[in-house]
């Protein structure tokens, strides 16, 4: 056992790396240092992004939503009211503002509803890196709703849905509102329309859970897994949907 004249000392440390053969790292006393940094809405305003000095500001989707999400100045209600407004008007428009009033955080169906969805996406997560990933963890978002639907699709839902989404058919045993969330999976899935407005219009053919979790399902198809992340915290002022 090597003994350290220096011992107990502040010198200590000094001694021991003088005594260490060269390309030798010595086992224990490391340091782990913590990021503590977090995002503050002055961090995050546009008007320091580079893409608008760029006059690009104009994007689909903001590239920094997760680090805007962090400082507090985006929310789910932010989000929903840039997607929904354009279909404010009319019948529909009643409806989503019904079914979104006082929402913060996107809806679950039930309590297991959030663990089946973490298993399929995970799985996209680390096995899956096309383009396409957003409107796949839309339709695995509906698809993971309940068991019966979890059961139907998990054949599917491991392949992703390739080429084979035409060949979707009927399915047996559903509730008439899994049935509407199959359908509306579908459609993103297979970016057509498979169910209409008028039909999300008719409470009894979609009831308002329902809607909630098509509403939420088509705004991580356009923003993302951040959407899933959203917490009530935060957020700009006199963005509402009620």
């Amino acid at each position: 056992m090597t003994k350290y004249f220096l011992k107990d000392t502040p010198l200590a440390g000094l001694e021991r790396q003088m005594m260490t053969p060269p390309n030798f790292t010595p086992r224990g006393g490391g340091q782990m240092i913590l990021c503590r940094f977090r995002y503050r809405p002055e961090d995050v305003d546009c008007k320091n992004c580079t893409e608008y000095r760029k006059k690009r500001d104009a994007l689909r989707v903001c590239p920094w939503l997760e680090e805007r999400a962090e400082a507090g100045v985006v929310t789910y209600a932010v989000l929903a009211f840039e997607f929904y407004e354009r279909w404010m008007d009319g019948p529909f428009g009643e409806r989503i503002r019904k079914v979104l009033s006082g929402k913060r955080t996107v809806t679950y169906y039930n309590e297991g509803h959030a663990a089946r969805l973490q298993v399929y996406s995970t799985y996209l997560t680390t096995h899956w890196k096309g383009g396409d990933r957003n409107h796949r963890l839309a339709a695995m978002y509906l698809m993971t709703a309940t068991e019966a639907l979890r059961r139907w699709a998990m054949p599917n839902l491991f392949g992703l849905w390739p080429t084979a989404l035409r060949e979707w058919r009927v399915l047996h045993g559903l509730s008439g509102q899994e049935y509407a969330m199959y359908q509306a999976a579908r459609g993103i899935s297979q970016r057509r329309r498979t169910i209409t407005a008028p039909e999300l219009c008719d409470e009894d053919l979609v009831d308002d859970l329902t809607l909630a979790l098509i509403l939420d399902a088509l705004l991580i198809d356009h923003y993302g897994p951040v959407i899933l992340r959203l917490e009530e915290t935060g957020g700009e002022k006199g963005c509402r949907l009620y």
